[in-house]
């Protein structure tokens, strides 16, 4: 496969088809970027149209680095993935299973040499997981024993979900679950899931009175919310 190299980017895969009608820019994470290009078009026109495209491919490129580190998509032996509370350093093993090793700050995750390629990404995904459960259950009782205390919001039982479908939830007892994909978030738009669930002790729905109690506690919580959507739950 002919490849073009963009300086600052790298190396852009160009595949060729008769199918193929336009110019497409495409990437998609643990296999890069490439370009689709309709046979006729010449090698300095694609060039061209790549180097017009440089801050999209950019933009786009970091877009999708940040998402590969948070889901192990992608990520191969000598990544470093850095969470809330630690580092992830993946490793080579002679041992026949996956294991990994705890020193302060650092988790290294050793895979076998023999695991095929492909399935390092399920064992680095799996062990993410494994990790934000870690470090939710450290983190993050003590931000909402702080905020509860802070506005008076009194909750029952705190759990932790790997859930696919909201970042946290409050139940009518007050029981409050959270996600433990926040870990992948920045501190603001943790504190801001936290907020929104305590209010719910107050207000169960989305009505105005409950979005008034969260701008009392929240007043940047528009710009929050709308950050947050940025993240994806099921990964």
């Amino acid at each position: 496969m002919d490849v073009i190299e963009i300086p600052g980017i790298g190396e852009i895969k160009v595949r060729r088809s008769a199918n193929i009608k336009y110019l497409r820019i495409r990437m998609a994470p643990g296999r890069g970027v490439w370009i689709s290009v309709p046979y006729g078009v010449s090698r300095k026109q694609t060039e061209k149209f790549l180097n017009d495209s440089r801050e999209w491919i950019l933009q786009n490129c970091k877009d999708m680095k940040v998402y590969e580190q948070d889901t192990g998509v992608g990520l191969r032996i000598g990544a470093e993935i850095k969470t809330k509370l630690h580092i992830l350093k993946i490793e080579e093993t002679e041992e026949e299973k996956p294991f990994y090793r705890i020193e302060k700050e650092v988790i290294a995750l050793f895979v076998p040499k023999k695991v095929v390629f492909d399935r390092v990404e399920k064992v680095v995904q799996q062990f993410l997981l494994e990790i934000y459960a870690l470090e939710a259950r450290q983190y993050l009782p003590q931000r909402v024993r702080f905020y509860a205390a802070k506005y008076g919001f009194k909750f029952g039982k705190l759990t932790f979900r790997n859930n696919i479908s909201n970042w946290g939830s409050c139940s009518f007892e007050n029981n409050i679950s959270l996600n433990i994909k926040l870990m992948k978030l920045p501190d603001e738009l943790i504190d801001y899931v936290i907020l929104h669930e305590l209010c719910h002790t107050k207000e169960k729905n989305h009505s105005a009175a409950f979005w008034k109690t969260v701008k009392s506690v929240c007043p940047d919580y528009a710009l929050l919310r709308a950050g947050l959507r940025k993240y994806n739950t099921r990964v």
